[in-house]
């Protein structure tokens, strides 16, 4: 097993955030080049290739305890089943279950609660950085996502305003964190009142 295997998985299924080269996690989830491919859920470990029979994804997924993949003529054998990839449940697969389609499986849970500002667009509770370029969107992804955070990108609805607003909201609980983050990069826009959510930064229009 190599290291950067060994020491990311050791983060991941200990519960700790820790990004090596092209692998990340939060404790909770494991990415490999962006694409999740584990996850700690309720109900135990699930797993993926992501669409991606490669080397490096056989080899991160085999650093998990209780996963077992060869690949034997084209194809890939979890724990001697044919295995095509999509997630499972390791623990459900061991009993005789098979994969479930793409479209159940758990995403982040992200609250898109929005509320009107006085100046004519909405803004999700739960946003942490606003621009008026969308592009301006790529390094905040960036930095977040290299801690482990995940981000989704909203547009403004507007009532009489000529340009919408471009939004990065986060899961609730990760807007503290969010807020740490981006306090070395951007400037706070809006102070706090009742709770954190009302904080938020913007770039450089």
């Amino acid at each position: 097993m190599r290291k950067i295997t060994r020491e990311i998985v050791d983060a991941f299924q200990n519960s700790r955030s820790l990004k090596i080269g092209n692998s990340r996690t939060n404790g909770e989830s494991l990415w490999l080049f962006d694409n999740k491919i584990a996850e700690i859920r309720r109900d135990g470990l699930w797993i993926t290739n992501a669409g991606w029979d490669s080397a490096t994804t056989k080899e991160r997924l085999n650093g998990l305890s209780g996963v077992n993949i060869v690949q034997r003529g084209g194809s890939w054998y979890l724990n001697e089943r044919n295995w095509d990839g999509e997630w499972v449940n390791v623990d459900a697969w061991n009993q005789g279950a098979d994969s479930i389609p793409e479209g159940n499986v758990q995403e982040p849970e992200f609250d898109v609660t929005s509320v009107w500002t006085n100046q004519g667009y909405s803004r999700p509770v739960y946003a942490v950085y606003r621009t008026l370029l969308e592009d301006g969107l790529r390094a905040v992804e960036y930095l977040l996502n290299g801690e482990g955070i995940p981000s989704r990108r909203m547009e403004s609805d507007t009532e009489g305003v000529y340009q919408p607003n471009y939004f990065i909201v986060v899961r609730p609980q990760d807007v503290q964190a969010s807020a740490s983050i981006l306090s070395d990069y951007y400037p706070i826009e809006e102070t706090p009142s009742c709770c954190l959510a009302n904080c938020f930064f913007s770039g450089d229009y």
